[in-house]
């Protein structure tokens, strides 16, 4: 970044009143020259709002697969997951060419 004149600016005489001038327009040029980067992180900040979003909404769509899991793993270790008994049932027949 440049630096700016800091010496004292009192516009009692047309150097100083320059040399303020000068300032003015270097600081606009900065302002002006990061106007993209301004908008650029002020999109990213936006974009970063709905990525949050986007992590919670994830993470409670897993909070709720995990809980059907859990309860999956429940009734298959107590016996009672039809679906799980009939999987294996059909094997054990296969395996015993009944079926």
């Amino acid at each position: 970044m440049e630096h700016l004149n800091l010496d004292d600016v009192g516009l009692t005489d047309r150097v100083q009143y320059n040399a303020a001038v000068a300032n003015f327009n270097q600081i606009q040029r900065v302002v002006n020259g990061n106007n993209d980067e301004i908008e650029t992180k002020l999109d990213n900040k936006a974009n970063l709002h709905d990525f949050n979003n986007e992590i919670k909404r994830l993470d409670d769509k897993t909070d709720a697969l995990d809980k059907d899991w859990k309860a999956r793993l429940k009734r298959v270790t107590l016996g009672t997951d039809e679906e799980t008994i009939e999987n294996v049932v059909t094997k054990i027949l296969i395996e015993k060419g009944v079926i």
